[in-house]
């Protein structure tokens, strides 16, 4: 039984592993929005193992654990080849989403298998079994986590091929053969580990930067990170410095310091100057217009990348300088290969870089800032399960503008850039979003506070804590007219279609509720004066829900519908399918909520995701394993876990507030224990579910398995649908909903079955 629990542990730790990898492997090549398709291929070959051990397990020929365990690792890096091996471009989008599907999905089907097989073997143990499920992806979130900066995502597929090999010499112990296994494993994982690049270099889909891998092009660094992976690139020639010309006056006749370019994740960039190059260069640039009416400011610079703001504010004499920096790769980069062409920048005397998310800097920060930039920075949390699906971007919210003003010293500046296109739809949205902010900040007429600048398709918003006088708005005039910029949005002679803009109170830009900055809505479309359609994010989800949906009905759960007929009659058939569906609707719902919270509050969105799920997973894991051990049934587990989620989220809010000061270490530890708090309950329900269905037919195991599993493929897209519209606050309440449901239908059941055998002892009588 022991060495049981322990493949089990291996072989989950794998997957997890497995899936990590692969949502970074498909961000960095096709873009954040398509890796929420490795959510529902997860999920989908989860369902499709239960599948498997329904049809094939009852047959005399079935291959053992050992077997399905050595295939794991195998499909692990089988998946590798074929995703890093297939040309997007060439092939087709289409093609390599259907390759994702086959592949992708093959190392959670031979797990699922051998965990649905042990638990319809052993239901007795089935909350141990359980247990060691979820505390091995538990530890698979956090080695993937360490693992991605230390060796690579290429060589996490080996580290997940060498546990489930592990996993395989647990399951038949005294085979010798099988050593050889484990020791192939460690050579995929060194050799990935040192030309990763080489044997498996990541192939860019239609939307990304070919030119990253151009063969002219010079590589100066590459790196991964849990973030993004990190890529600086030279194209022609050192002296090329169009990484930056959007930003520049185009009659400037000057000498312009050369650049050279870094990919976060082959598609966002930011240029690097080169250290010696003649900086006087950025005053001509249209980020210089906050330094038209600060002199000398101590500044704050968040999402710094190659440092162009950094350098930016240094030209014009800034005091001191702090940036604030979350991709460590990032970081990494700019101190050690890139020091000597940017001239040590990240270590100039005046500069602190602190590698942290913004939002958490900031409300922990006690500092006042003369200017505070933020230059088309995209922060990509990860959440949604593990997925960087949809971009929640904490910095483009009301909570987060009133932030950076009660940062500002009196007279102080903001300035945030972001593109300009007709209809300047995002600058818009960012000027409500301003406006709101300030709002609550107790400023009375924002719009006074406000002004807007356009180059091209590159838009500055500039606000001041301070409303914009004529002096100010002279200066500003100045410096566009000097420079041919253009003035979109005066305060002093406010006009459409900004002034409209923040007139416009049905409006709902985003909160730390609701931080879908980028996801506009159709409505918010047509005040702005653009066309109503399907937003992009809706259509993502759209698009995730319906082959999901699909596939998880045709593939999973009509060929055990099929075989288990006879199983799936009966009122504890029927329960065993609504709540194993509630479960997995609720279960993934509150783990997107937890993982949302903790994102703020630790300041690092791949901490908080790798951290948060550990700790709901351990939690979930010691709750399994007390499952046997405690009294009660379905209905009494599930409205204590209905409770205690509800309890944990709201304590977790105001305790997250109360120690965000606090060492990182600390707030790591309160992230630990809210995590585990919340899980410890939720892992309770599951496995009584199966022994209530496994002691009326062996055969509803799978079939519930599979029906949990395909509710986690809907719950998720059904929980970030949610999260869209409403916010996160409603998808807490609707997985609270999901539990409280289950515990009242238990109920019913467990009333109506009484009432029935006591008419039934009436009329024997």
């Amino acid at each position: 039984m022991g060495g049981l629990r322990a493949a089990i542990f291996l072989v989950s730790a794998a997957t997890l592993l497995f899936q990590v990898a692969q949502t970074r492997l498909f961000s960095a090549a096709l873009g954040y929005h398509l890796t929420y398709l490795v959510i529902s291929v997860s999920l989908l070959g989860v369902g499709a193992g239960a599948t498997f051990s329904a049809v094939v397990d009852r047959r005399a020929a079935r291959p053992p654990r050992w077997i399905l365990a050595l295939a794991l690792g195998a499909s692990c890096l089988v998946a590798l080849f074929a995703e890093t091996h297939i040309d997007p471009v060439a092939a087709g989008l289409a093609t390599v989403v259907i390759a994702a599907y086959v592949v992708g999905a093959l190392p959670f089907v031979f797990a699922s298998w051998i965990v649905v097989r042990s638990l319809r073997e052993d239901p007795r143990h089935g909350g141990q079994l359980y247990a060691a499920d979820l505390a091995g992806a538990a530890l698979g979130s956090v080695v993937a986590y360490l693992g991605i900066s230390a060796i690579g995502v290429p060589a996490l597929y080996g580290v997940a091929a060498l546990l489930a090999s592990l996993g395989a010499v647990i399951l038949r112990p005294r085979a010798r053969s099988l050593a050889a296994a484990p020791a192939l494993a460690v050579a995929a994982v060194i050799a990935l580990a040192l030309w990763g690049d080489v044997l498996a270099q990541p192939k860019l889909g239609p939307q990304k930067v070919l030119d990253v891998f151009d063969p002219q092009a010079i590589r100066q660094d590459t790196r991964w990170d849990p973030n993004a992976r990190v890529d600086v690139v030279s194209t022609q020639d050192a002296a090329d410095s169009t990484p930056y010309l959007f930003l520049m006056d185009p009659g400037y006749s000057g000498a312009r310091p050369p650049a050279i370019q870094m990919y976060l994740d082959l598609g966002v960039s930011t240029p690097i100057l080169r250290g010696d190059g003649d900086m006087r260069a950025l005053a001509a640039s249209v980020i210089a217009a906050p330094y038209a009416i600060v002199d000398r400011p101590r500044v704050l610079v968040i999402g710094p990348g190659g440092g162009i703001d950094i350098q930016n504010a240094l030209t014009h004499g800034a005091s001191t300088i702090d940036a604030v920096e979350v991709n460590r790769g990032v970081v990494d980069s700019m101190r050690s290969t890139l020091g000597p062409y940017s001239g040590d920048l990240y270590r100039e005397a005046r500069v602190s870089v602190f590698e942290d998310e913004a939002r958490s800097f900031i409300r922990r920060s006690h500092e006042r800032y003369g200017v505070i930039v933020m230059t088309v920075v995209d922060s990509w949390a990860a959440l949604a399960s593990g997925s960087y699906g949809l971009t929640e971007s904490y910095l483009y919210t009301q909570e987060a503008f009133t932030d950076y003003i009660e940062h500002l010293d009196t007279g102080g500046v903001l300035a945030v850039g972001r593109w300009y296109r007709e209809p300047p739809i995002e600058m818009l949205r960012t000027a409500q979003v301003a406006d709101r902010g300030f709002r609550a900040a107790g400023v009375v007429d924002a719009a006074r506070h406000l002004l807007v600048l356009r180059h091209g398709n590159f838009g500055l918003l500039l606000a001041r804590r301070d409303a914009f006088g004529a002096v100010e708005v002279a200066a500003v005039r100045r410096f566009a007219d000097e420079h041919h910029f253009v003035i979109t949005y005066d305060p002093l002679a406010p006009a459409p279609p900004f002034s409209d803009a923040l007139a416009d109170r049905a409006a709902a830009p985003s909160t730390d509720d609701r931080p879908f900055f980028f996801a506009y809505y159709a409505d918010d479309l047509s005040r702005m004066g653009g066309s109503e359609f399907l937003p992009f994010a809706y259509a993502i989800l759209a698009l995730a829900f319906l082959p999901a949906f699909v596939l998880s009905y045709f593939c999973i759960l009509l060929p055990q519908r099929r075989i288990s007929a006879d199983a799936l009659v009966g009122s504890i058939a029927r329960l065993t399918t609504v709540h194993s569906l509630a479960v997995g609707l609720g279960f993934i719902a509150a783990e997107i909520v937890l993982l949302q919270r903790l994102t703020l509050y630790l300041g690092q969105p791949a901490l908080a995701l790798a951290w948060g799920l550990a700790a709901l997973l351990l939690g979930a894991a010691a709750g399994a394993a007390l499952s046997t051990r405690a009294r009660g049934g379905v209905s009494g587990a599930a409205l204590a876990s209905a409770v205690a989620l509800a309890a944990v989220l709201v304590a977790l809010g105001w305790v997250s507030d109360a120690t965000l000061s606090w060492p990182l270490a600390g707030r790591l530890a309160v992230a630990a224990l809210g995590g585990g708090l919340a899980g410890l309950p939720l892992g309770v329900v599951f496995p009584r579910i199966l022994a209530r269905a496994a002691a009326r037919d062996d055969a509803l195991v799978p079939w519930a398995w599979a029906v949990n599993g395909t509710a986690s493929v809907i719950g998720s897209i059904v929980a970030v649908a949610l999260s869209l519209a409403f916010g996160f606050a409603a998808v807490a309440v609707y997985a609270v909903a999901c539990y409280a449901f289950v515990s009242a239908s238990g109920a019913m059941l467990s009333r109506s079955t009484s009432a029935l055998l006591i008419a039934k002892d009436r009329f024997s009588r």
